[in-house]
């Protein structure tokens, strides 16, 4: 039998059914409180609103109000859970990665694949030469006194991600072969005992990385990523 067929098969309810069945049952509001607040329950006063009227109506506001809000944390949360977890995959690519070159790729896999960045950019600080053992040639590389720099020395001395819209100079500076364009990013400082350079993400949607949004799971990539980049840089 069809749903169509078993609907049409199915007893219709008039208002004098569902009277009865509230007189069988007086407690049914009691029971599901959900469907007394949202009948219509008028008292009579002429022209006037009733105070119980404007009651109800303020306390359903505010429930609705309130049924928003928790619905946004439980977005939220949602959201920050699938951070999380791409974080912790990311961290794990990261430590396996034996030396400079496959963690600057895991680090750039991992941000365009798990956090859908349109560009990824990196700036590494080389750290002092006395004493160091020869460090990897690639291209990421600068000096810490290299002009290169100068646009992101107050990222570095705050030491705090910042989002929004990025300086033309930064942009030509950590994205210098992407094809996208750039409209919002999170430049993220890599420090760990020392300031081991500057982390950027792209994206070509002006409203994706913004000021007022959250920057603690940038500040857990940044330390975790320092970490790793620092200790490959110093093996050589």
């Amino acid at each position: 039998m069809t749903e169509t067929a078993k609907r049409d098969e199915a007893p219709l309810l008039d208002e004098a059914d569902v009277a009865a069945y509230l007189v069988e049952h007086p407690d049914l509001l009691h029971r599901h409180p959900e469907v007394l607040a949202r009948l219509e329950l008028r008292h009579e006063c002429g022209d006037a609103t009733s105070l119980i009227e404007h009651q109800v109506r303020v306390l359903r506001e505010e429930s609705a109000g309130l049924r928003r809000r928790l619905d946004d944390m439980v977005r939220v949360a949602r959201q920050n859970e699938g951070t999380a977890e791409r974080l912790h995959e990311l961290t794990l690519d990261l430590f396996a990665a034996d030396d400079l070159q496959a963690a600057v790729e895991a680090l750039r896999a991992g941000l365009r694949e798990g956090f859908q960045a349109d560009a990824v950019g990196l700036l590494l600080i080389a750290p002092s030469a006395d004493g160091d053992p020869p460090r990897e040639p690639i291209p990421e590389l600068v000096e810490a006194d290299a002009p290169t720099l100068t646009c992101f020395r107050p990222l570095l001395e705050r030491g705090r991600p910042s989002c929004g819209t990025p300086t033309e100079a930064q942009i030509r500076t950590i994205f210098p072969e992407t094809e996208a364009t750039v409209a919002s990013a999170a430049l993220v400082p890599m420090i760990d005992q020392r300031a081991v350079g500057v982390l950027g993400i792209g994206s070509r949607d002006p409203q994706r990385y913004h000021s007022g949004q959250g920057t603690v799971f940038l500040r857990r990539l940044g330390t975790t990523a320092a970490r790793v980049l620092d200790r490959l840089l110093h093996r050589g």
